[in-house]
């Protein structure tokens, strides 16, 4: 065999060898496109499902926060009725009278001087 054909055969060696690792650079490349859209997909599902936690995180949260405010709204209409009951008690309303009057009424002692 000539020179000539001896080099031909291996420049068709080098660009068969070329095209080969072209194929497999490609290949890989599609691998990680591959991988890369899966992880994006992935973490698209966590972040979905993360925020669908504390939709219902705060959902769950707002409603108790209702009815703690509900339930002590009804503590304080029912401690403001007992105050109005009290203060709407003509007895006792007398006896607060009778107390004041015996303090205005009384002589000042050390402890009223200031």
């Amino acid at each position: 065999m000539s020179d000539d054909a001896v080099a031909g055969q291996a420049m068709e060696r080098v660009l068969a060898s070329e095209l080969e690792a072209q194929a497999a650079v490609a290949e890989c490349e599609a691998a990680g496109a591959q991988v890369l859209e899966a992880a994006r997909q992935q973490a698209r599902g966590i972040i979905e499902r993360a925020q669908a936690r504390a939709v219902a995180l705060h959902g769950g949260a707002a409603k108790k926060l209702e009815q703690c405010a509900a339930q002590l709204m009804g503590q304080r209409m029912k401690a403001s009725a007992e105050t109005v009951k009290q203060l709407s008690d003509p007895q006792r309303m007398r006896r607060v009278l009778e107390q004041v009057a015996i303090r205005l009424t009384t002589e000042a002692g050390p402890a009223d001087v200031a």
